[in-house]
């Protein structure tokens, strides 16, 4: 059942069966192989998607079940508006015959990549600082085997889940954004993307440039990790 925030709740079965029809019908879009995706998925293995999907669900924290219509329109609207759009970024990595078979064996691929993501070397140092706060608050540190609606590991929520698509909402005071993580399996692909409330415009002045040159450089080394974390990991260029 797909609801209107994207979310995905289907038997193992299913799931497989799903996954083998998004990439039958991907292989047979000539034009692009993901087009289909970006119709079916909250982000869509397209940056845009993913903004979309944060303007109309303020960040991951709402439902667009639980928002009044003339609500969803006035956000819908601001999407039409290309000033103060948020930042967003999103890169990918094609992955290798094996490793590519292997997340298409999967009930959920997505799920897959969400440990590897959160399990890599690469996240670790992350990992290791933000650890010990949560544990403070009585929260398992334990990467679950499997993640489901509004469960949390660490500072991230699950906003939501489909079986090649998982998009994780978190908030530090005023600042709010998404951590996304997707497979294409047409194009043999892994994404990483990230979505924040802060203006594209407020990295023009230097001091925020260079904040944003080390966010990407690191955002990339975050998804270099999660793909080596991945079984039959080689990759191609």
């Amino acid at each position: 059942i797909l609801s209107s925030t994207g979310t995905v709740q289907l038997s193992d079965k299913s799931n497989k069966s799903m996954i083998s029809s998004y990439y039958r019908r991907c292989v047979s879009t000539s034009a692009n192989p993901a087009a289909w995706a970006r119709n079916t998925l909250p982000g869509g293995f397209t940056s845009d998607g993913l903004i979309n999907f944060c303007v109309l669900s303020n960040f991951g924290q709402e439902s667009l079940e639980q928002l009044k219509s003339q609500e969803v329109r006035r956000r819908r609207r601001l999407l039409d508006d290309d000033t103060n759009q948020p930042y967003v970024d999103l890169f990918s990595k094609r992955i290798s015959d094996e490793c590519s078979d292997y997340l298409k064996s999967q009930a959920s691929p997505s799920d897959t990549l969400a440990r590897a993501f959160f399990g890599s070397m690469h996240f670790m140092p992350e990992r290791m600082i933000l650890t010990p706060i949560r544990l403070l608050s009585g929260e398992s540190s334990s990467i679950p085997s499997s993640f489901q609606m509004n469960d949390r590991f660490l500072q991230w929520t699950v906003a939501s889940k489909s079986p090649l698509e998982m998009i994780f909402s978190w908030q530090f005071s005023n600042v709010k954004g998404v951590t996304s993580v997707a497979f294409d399996p047409a194009l043999q692909k892994a994404y990483h993307g990230n979505c924040i409330n802060i203006p594209e415009e407020a990295f023009d002045k230097p001091l925020a440039a260079n904040g944003k040159r080390f966010h990407i450089m690191y955002a990339k080394f975050l998804l270099d990790g999660m793909v080596k974390e991945l079984p039959s990991t080689s990759t191609k260029i």
